[in-house]
């Protein structure tokens, strides 16, 4: 079996987080040839949230590379049997407010849903708007560990007893540390970009994207989300969960960059998202006519 693959970068409509400088992401599709079949898998690293670099993960054979093999060997063999990975089945996820003092979380598309929020360093006024919310809506946090431990304790202390009750959990609020097993008790965490194992007494759940790691079935409190990558991993990330998610999923992240030609290959009702009939009618995860236009490089 032998390796290529094909190089991109996804031009970016908006600031995806708080670290995130560059204009784009770079990335680039795996695919794994043994004789005429093929497979193909994302590796999308995010440098600014710790990963190695593209050129570091092919190099070592790192952790993204190791899982995008996984996944596109999965890909060929189902290829190879003629059978589709995908199912014909909607997968409800959270709003991702990337913006939050541009939205209105009142407005009653959000009722009895579950927003995400991209949070930053300005706490009083995310704690103003959470403190102001009469919705009846679930709140997801996301600081990317860009708060410090003072700047997470004044925020807990500004959010209001009802604004608390609203929020499902807050991931990454900062770097890991002791702290974490006693917030965990006033709001519930989440466990995504950390540089220590998984513990569930400092993070009541866990976030997990599958097109960069396995899903542990033992786990109860997890949510599947995209990486924020090409369509290519939000394909396999958006099959697994059609099998395993458990509440709520995160794929509702195309829209975050100028629009391409493997969009067409989603179906998207609100906050529901699905294969489109280009999709499925194909075998393994699909978007066989565009994958066959890209040029690719031999590892």
């Amino acid at each position: 079996m032998r390796a290529v693959y094909s190089p991109y970068l996804l031009q970016k409509k908006i600031k995806l987080n708080s670290l995130s400088q560059l204009s784009y992401q770079q990335g680039a599709i795996l695919k794994v040839i043994e004789g005429e079949n093929w497979g193909v898998a994302d590796i999308c690293p995010k440098p600014e949230l710790g990963d190695d670099s593209l050129e570091n993960e092919f190099k070592h054979k790192g952790l993204l590379y190791t899982r995008a093999t996984e996944l596109a060997i999965e890909d060929m063999q189902a290829r190879r049997e003629k059978t589709s990975l995908l199912e014909n089945k909607f997968v409800k996820n959270n709003f991702l407010i990337i913006d939050y003092k541009a939205i209105d979380l009142n407005q009653a598309r959000y009722s009895n849903h579950t927003v995400k929020i991209k949070g930053d360093r300005e706490i009083t006024v995310l704690s103003r708007i959470l403190n102001a919310l009469v919705n009846d809506v679930l709140v997801r946090l996301d600081f990317n560990s860009v708060l410090s431990v003072d700047e997470y304790e004044n925020f807990i202390k500004l959010l209001s007893p009802e604004a608390i009750n609203k929020i499902e959990y807050v991931e990454d609020p900062t770097r890991f540390n002791i702290k974490w097993k006693n917030w965990n008790l006033i709001i519930p965490l989440a466990f995504d970009f950390q540089a220590v194992e998984y513990n569930s007494d400092f993070a009541k759940y866990l976030v997990i994207k599958p097109a960069r790691q396995k899903v542990l079935r033992e786990l109860s409190n997890y949510t599947l989300t995209s990486a924020m990558d090409h369509p290519v991993g939000i394909a396999h990330g958006l099959r697994i969960a059609q099998k395993l998610a458990r509440n709520d999923s995160g794929f509702l992240t195309l829209d975050l960059f100028e629009n391409g030609a493997f969009n067409k290959y989603f179906e998207q009702k609100e906050n529901y998202l699905n294969f489109s009939f280009a999709a499925l009618n194909d075998y393994g995860i699909g978007m066989s006519e565009e994958l066959h236009k890209l040029k690719w490089i031999d590892l």
